[in-house]
């Protein structure tokens, strides 16, 4: 019964993650940067059942939030736009992860 709105929800994460990565890459060239073309493995259980794809989309959150709050915390006192960024960013990641947390909550429910 949750297979629609899951495929719309994981479809809009994969869509959102595309415009994160191209904002790094543009953010990355204007400062004189060249944003790698290699693509990071995902870590991923082979398991897919609801609750396990979206403990491991929680997962992804949480560690987006660690590495922006490692940007943020590099970034502090240099740049008032990358702070910013940071923030922005690490906003929106811990958003989604109280989004997928009311989603599993539901799920157990």
């Amino acid at each position: 019964p949750y297979r629609l709105s899951l495929d719309k929800f994981f479809k809009e994460q994969a869509s959102e993650s595309l415009e994160h990565a191209q904002k790094a890459g543009e953010l990355l060239t204007g400062l004189g940067g060249h944003p790698s073309q290699a693509i990071p493995e995902i870590e991923e259980t082979n398991k897919h059942s609801i609750k396990n794809l979206l403990n491991e989309s929680l997962n992804h959150e949480e560690k987006a939030v660690i590495l922006y709050k490692d940007l943020l915390k590099h970034s502090e006192g240099k740049s008032l736009y990358i702070e910013e960024y940071a923030r922005e960013m690490i906003k929106q990641e811990e958003m989604h992860g109280i989004e997928i947390k009311k989603m599993l909550r539901d799920y157990d429910s």
